[in-house]
């Protein structure tokens, strides 16, 4: 087994990570019975596996700063066939209990927040009495959120800048931009128009330019919640529409930038944004913000 473990690891005793091959980044925390088993695993810097979550497969790929809560579960029937593929970008977010099954592969890229569960496959009895079987790989993009009681059914594709409904079946094909619902919901690839739509698709609503007063409001909103955070008064100072200054610190939020020192009161900001969708690829380190790979060189 070859697994190299980045410095600053927290690893639970409790923890079990059988991978014959893979990288854990920097950062990283798995706690309690979480359990791994893989052929070849990565996982991203500032990653967290909760307890008991569990991941299981031939070839995971994480990006950083994955997040699976409790019990979430990458893996499933399949899971360990050999051209068994799970790829996904930075921010992965799975909620407690989730599931995301990648037997026919499943590739996801960045900003994906998910309470549902995935299926690569699906079926039981015998296909040569014409009952059902279903076996295809799930394509996810860029900034999409699926939350819970939502089912995404196998060879299903989704595009960038997505929202699903709670509780809907996800069939086919959902373009970008769109907010989908409904039992099932997604696109044929062949009939007449009428035949194509399913469920409930609203095409071109993200991303969406808020206007000044809207942005204006949400700050306000923000800063209240970093008090709270904080537990007293902070500042922060509109330096132009997008950009905010918080003591030496400045916060590009159209750029999704950071220049400045890092401060107990910013990480908090930080993170109050992150929380809300807006995430940077800066960490702190010794003090400043650092871009994302540059501080491996320093």
């Amino acid at each position: 087994m070859t697994l190299a473990i980045g410095r600053n690891c927290k690893i639970d005793p409790t923890a079990e990570i059988n991978v014959k091959n893979g990288t854990i980044g920097e950062d990283c925390q798995i706690g309690a019975y979480v359990r791994v088993d893989a052929d070849y695993f990565t996982m991203g810097d500032r990653s967290i596996l909760r307890p008991f979550s569990r991941i299981e497969g031939t070839n995971i790929e994480l990006g950083h700063e994955a997040y699976l809560d409790e019990r979430a579960l990458i893996g499933g029937g399949s899971a360990r066939d050999p051209d068994s593929i799970f790829k996904a970008g930075d921010w992965l977010h799975m909620g407690k209990g989730a599931e995301l099954n990648q037997g026919a592969g499943l590739y996801i890229g960045h900003e994906f927040g998910v309470g549902a569960r995935i299926f690569t496959h699906g079926g039981y009895l015998n296909m040569l009495e014409g009952f059902p079987y279903q076996w295809g790989k799930v394509k996810i993009g860029d900034r999409v959120w699926i939350p819970l009681n939502t089912v995404v059914n196998p060879g299903s594709e989704l595009g960038d800048n997505i929202v699903i409904a709670a509780g809907s079946v996800v069939n086919g094909y959902i373009p970008s931009g769109s907010f989908a619902s409904g039992i099932p919901v997604g696109i044929k690839n062949h009939g007449t128009q009428e035949e194509k739509v399913m469920g409930k698709i609203q095409y071109n609503l993200y991303p969406r330019v808020l206007s000044e007063e809207e942005e204006d409001n949400f700050m306000k909103f923000i800063l209240n919640r970093v008090n709270v955070m904080a537990g007293h008064e902070c500042n922060i100072h509109k330096e132009e529409r997008g950009s905010y200054r918080m003591g030496e610190t400045l916060f590009n939020i159209s750029k999704r930038e950071l220049k400045g020192p890092s401060t107990e009161e910013s990480e908090i900001f930080k993170g109050e944004l992150r929380r809300r969708g807006i995430r940077f690829r800066y960490k702190s380190e010794r003090g400043e913000y650092i871009p994302w790979g540059l501080e491996r060189r320093l």
